[in-house]
């Protein structure tokens, strides 16, 4: 158990490496003709895993936080764990179906209780794909161009898992169905692989031309779905948050909903500052980017106004059920928060001081009871997996007792 004392959270901040983006560059790396060297990479569980799912494919060395990847002759039998890591398992899935030889995808935690069938029913008009309890084998080969159908409303993973097994080969057609959740991270997986010379058309369709190269050097760029706990902790406690780092258009949306809920937020392209006490309720959409819906909800609970959040369904399918989760850190607060039609609704202020929290074994919920607790004074029952993208993050909110 870590436990949080009060007070005033101020600071100056660089923004965490961009998880989803470090794992789609380390990927393209692993596909692209050349070497390339990918800036700025923190070592998150799930970063890990993508190293591990891409070790058979590529020559990787690791000098601080850059890592230089180059393609290789791939081994042709090839077994790893992606632990936890759902954006890894979905795209290994996917890339090695067009990689000759086998593949044994191990997988576990949490993760065996989420969404793949899907995935892998498509891949099974392609080639040989088998599950198991905490396996996926596949039995890949070189691929001629294909189109596929793939349900955009489970997770927008397995149309990047697809992006991806089309750039690595001859090009392919994904024709998403039924409503497009998560779809930036879509959007991402599109600009990555145009960083990696494919030809990406996104539209009704998605068109993938391959013939990846390595770009040389890319930085990974700042990721404010993860900086924005640190803010949100300025916010509740009265205090000023310096984050250093452009922000993705996609995640610059969380600044400009702190600036409606009444807080003082400026940004110049590279560096976001945030102080003042938020104020008013807002009514928001964040279907597009669920990440951010953790700690717009957590400033949202020291409001005395009503705040909506929408577009939350997608949520249930996460590391933890986040609409179930994301309500118990705010009711353990204290605070008015319920789920209907669809959204969150939220109305501050905390009545409950010296709070329990549980992780739920989901690194966001993890996060947003770290925050919390700062204002409120709180325990977090584990906090390990915050490791899974941000394994710094603690170190922010905890002071070590000087020997």
């Amino acid at each position: 158990m870590l436990c949080v004392e009060p007070g005033v959270f101020s600071g100056t901040f660089k923004a965490p490496p961009s998880k989803p983006i470090s794992q789609r560059l380390l990927l393209a790396g692993a596909l692209a003709e050349g070497e390339t060297v990918v800036k700025g990479v923190e070592l998150s569980d799930d970063v890990v895993a993508m190293l591990r799912a891409i070790q058979p494919l590529a020559r990787i060395s690791i000098y601080g936080g850059d890592v230089h990847v180059e393609r290789r002759e791939p081994d042709v039998y090839r077994a790893f764990n992606v632990m936890e890591s759902g954006f890894t398992l979905r795209t290994a899935v996917a890339v090695y179906a067009g990689v000759p030889g086998l593949t044994a995808v191990y997988y576990g935690g949490t993760l065996r209780g989420r969404p793949i069938d899907e995935l892998i029913q498509a891949l099974r008009s392609l080639t040989d794909v088998a599950k198991a309890p905490g396996a996926v084998f596949i039995r890949g080969k070189r691929l001629s161009r294909f189109e596929v159908e793939m349900r955009a409303d489970i997770s927008s993973q397995f149309i990047s898992g697809l992006m991806f097994l089309a750039a690595a080969g001859e090009g392919g057609v994904v024709r998403p169905v039924g409503g497009r959740k998560s779809w930036s991270f879509v959007e991402a997986t599109a600009s990555v692989l145009k960083q990696f010379g494919a030809r990406v058309e996104v539209g009704d369709v998605i068109e993938v031309e391959g013939g990846l190269r390595g770009p040389g050097e890319v930085a990974v760029p700042g990721d404010y779905s993860l900086a924005a706990f640190l803010i949100a902790a300025g916010l509740i406690t009265g205090g000023r948050v310096e984050v250093e780092g452009q922000a993705s258009d996609v995640d610059k949306q969380v600044l400009d909903i702190f600036a409606a809920m009444g807080a003082h937020v400026a940004y110049d392209g590279r560096r976001a500052t945030a102080w003042g006490t938020p104020s008013r309720g807002v009514d928001v959409d964040l279907g597009s980017n669920p990440d951010l819906v953790m700690p717009v909800a957590l400033v949202a609970a020291f409001v005395e106004d009503w705040t909506v959040i929408r577009g939350v369904e997608h949520l249930r399918y996460k590391e933890s059920d986040r609409v179930a989760s994301v309500l118990d850190v705010l009711q353990r607060l204290g605070v008015e928060a319920t789920y209907k039609d669809g959204a969150l609704h939220i109305r501050g202020p905390p009545r409950r001081r010296n709070v329990q929290f549980l992780s739920h074994g989901d690194h966001r919920i993890g996060l947003m009871a770290l925050a919390a607790s700062k204002a409120v004074g709180g325990c977090l029952d584990d906090v390990s997996p915050i490791s899974k993208s941000w394994p710094t993050a603690p170190l922010y909110f905890i002071v070590l007792p000087e020997k």
